[in-house]
C-alpha cells in the first residue's frame, strides 16, 4: 500500500474524510497522515533485528588504522541501527574471496587491552579480530595492514515513509498486511479522539497482524546442543 492508500484507508477506518493528496495537508487530514507515518516508525523500532531491516556493509583497510566509523564502513548517515557482530568476515583483496575467514568478536575493552597497548598500536598485520567502539564504529586487532576486505552485516535504523510523495512506500516488505500500519494509526487516533471502540478495533486486528511478521522476521531461539 502507498502512504496516499494507507492514510485513505485510516480516514476510512475512522469515519472522516478521505483526503485524495498526502501534499499539503492541514487539519484532521494532517494529523491522519502523522499517525500513519508514525505507526510505521513505531513498527520498525518494536525490534532492532527484523530480517527486513538487515543490510550487508564492505570497506577495505587503510594501513595502520584500526577503527573505522560507520561512514567508513560504507553506511549511509542516520541510517545504523546495531552490528551483527557474528557475521564478519575477512580477505586479502587481491587475492579475493578465495582468502576469506571469519573474524571473532571481542568485547571492546579486551580489544583496547590488547591491541591498543604498547607495540602492539603499530604491529601491522591481517585483522583477526573485531570489535564495536564505544561510538558503534568498528575496531580491528591487529592493526590492519592495507589491501584487506572487511565485510559484515548490521541492522539499519527504522526509516521515515516520505510525506513528499503520494507512492511512498514502507520499507515493511509488501508480504505482510500494511493494514497493521493503519490498525496501529488507529490506536493513535482514538487517544486523540477519545473513540474507544476505534482503539479496541485498532489494538484487536494490530496484534494478529504484528504477531505474524514477529513470527518470520525475528531471529529464531535455539538452545546449543552440550557436548
Amino acid at each position: 500500500m502507498t502512504l496516499l492508500q494507507l492514510v485513505q484507508k485510516l480516514a476510512e477506518k475512522c469515519g472522516v474524510a478521505e483526503p485524495s493528496t498526502v501534499i499539503g495537508l492541514t487539519g484532521e487530514s494532517a494529523r491522519l497522515l502523522g499517525y500513519i507515518v508514525a505507526a510505521d516508525k513505531d513498527i520498525q523500532g518494536e525490534h532492532q533485528e527484523w530480517r527486513f531491516l538487515r543490510r550487508t556493509a564492505q570497506w577495505t583497510t587503510v594501513d595502520g588504522q584500526a577503527t573505522y566509523t560507520t561512514l567508513e564502513c560504507g553506511i549511509t548517515a542516520d541510517t545504523f541501527g546495531k552490528w551483527i557482530t557474528d557475521s564478519f568476515r575477512v580477505w586479502h583483496t587481491a587475492t579475493g574471496q578465495n582468502s576469506e575467514q571469519f573474524l571473532t568478536h571481542w568485547e571492546y575493552e579486551d580489544w583496547r587491552n590488547l591491541f591498543q597497548l604498547g607495540a602492539n598500536r603499530t604491529a601491522k598485520s591481517q585483522p583477526t579480530i573485531l570489535t564495536v567502539t564505544p561510538e558503534d564504529g568498528i575496531g580491528l586487532g591487529p592493526v590492519p595492514l592495507v589491501g584487506y576486505t572487511i565485510l559484515g552485516d548490521y541492522y539499519r535504523s527504522a526509516s521515515v515513509l516520505d510525506t513528499t510523495s503520494n507512492s511512498s512506500v514502507s520499507v515493511i516488505p509488501a508480504k505482510f498486511d500494511h493494514m497493521m500500519i493503519v490498525y496501529r494509526a488507529m490506536m493513535k487516533y482514538a487517544l486523540y479522539e477519545s473513540a474507544p471502540e476505534v482503539f479496541k478495533e485498532g489494538n484487536d486486528e494490530y496484534g494478529k497482524l504484528f504477531g505474524v511478521m514477529e513470527n518470520d522476521q525475528l531471529p529464531r531461539i535455539t538452545l546449543r546442543k552440550g557436548f
